[in-house]
């Protein structure tokens, strides 16, 4: 049951702000697809920009570690921060992205 208790907690809350919004504004189902697509192209872009970091954050470490000798574990990239920091930094290139697709 601890597995679920999150999954459907969201599930709760979506359907409320759904409902909520439905009558509050008269959205309608054509709008939240819509939505639903957006999100899942900002969760890829934020996908590949997380990538793009790890794959140059990995580089720029063994490059420290042989030229310097200096040594930098690479569980640095488990830091909560990364994860947040490129968050935002994939929500920035996402909406240029955006303005510039039109």
């Amino acid at each position: 049951m601890d597995r679920l208790y999150v999954p459907l907690l969201i599930l709760l809350t979506s359907c409320f702000a759904y409902l909520y919004m439905r009558r509050r504004s008269g959205i309608r189902g054509r709008d939240v697809w819509q939505a639903v697509a957006e999100s899942l192209e900002f969760i890829g872009c934020w996908v590949l920009v997380y990538g793009a970091n790890l794959l140059f954050g990995l580089v720029a470490i063994l490059l420290i570690r042989r030229l310097t000798g200096f040594f930098i574990s690479v569980y640095v990239f488990k830091s909560l921060m990364l994860t947040l920091l490129t968050l935002l930094q994939a929500l920035v290139i996402y909406h240029l992205w955006r303005r510039r697709r039109g």
